[in-house]
């Protein structure tokens, strides 16, 4: 085996170690906050039960906002990557509600992680904040998506910045609606508020 393979080895074993930690102490966090509430978690004990130091907690989140909801940096790439290499014959809003909508299903690819972050979404109003901060994120990483795709220089166009927070509000809409007792699933109202943005936009 040549050097160069052991150096790719070593590399994918480190990333996969990576990932592994990073979901352990999301899960950790959204265990937590299940069993005993928002406010009454902290960052020691997510560590303690992902089975790691406080110090190795901070080299992954910044905080136990990020840990319950934050988006990782893989996850923006790929909702990135999905947008701007789209299913064909999909608008941008029909790509976008794609997205979206799949960021909160339980049956995404990581389905406990994706079920577990979806429950504490619509059970923890304390978490808005935060959610606020990781929208943002989301907005600016798929607003230059989109701005790649429609082949416009970033900031040339209100166009793409507009198209995405049209469909990000849509879906922290439907998330309130829900953490506020309104009627209907979730899934079933995002289809709804998406079909109202689209007949608006046309």
């Amino acid at each position: 085996m040549s050097t160069d393979q052991l150096t790719d080895e070593a590399c994918g074993l480190r990333e996969r170690k990576k990932r592994e930690t990073r979901r352990a102490l999301n899960l950790a966090a959204l265990d937590l906050v299940e069993e005993k509430s928002y406010a009454a978690v902290t960052t020691e004990e997510i560590a303690a039960r992902a089975g790691v130091s406080a110090r190795t907690f901070f080299n992954y989140f910044p905080s136990k906002e990020a840990a319950v909801i934050g988006t990782t940096a893989e996850e923006l790439e790929a909702y990135a990557a999905s947008l701007e290499a789209p299913v064909e014959g999909e608008s941008p809003l029909a790509s976008l509600r794609r997205i979206l909508a799949g960021m909160l299903a339980p049956t995404s690819v990581d389905r406990d992680l994706r079920a577990k972050r979806r429950r504490i979404l619509l059970g923890e109003p304390s978490l808005a904040p935060a959610l606020v901060g990781n929208n943002i994120r989301i907005e600016n990483a798929l607003t230059a998506a989109l701005e790649r795709r429609l082949g416009v220089l970033p900031g040339a166009s209100l166009e793409p910045r507009l198209t995405v927070a049209l469909a990000i509000a849509a879906v922290r809409a439907c998330i309130e609606h829900q953490q506020n007792g309104g009627a209907g699933r979730l899934e079933r109202n995002i289809d709804q508020a998406f079909d109202r943005i689209a007949a608006g936009l046309s």
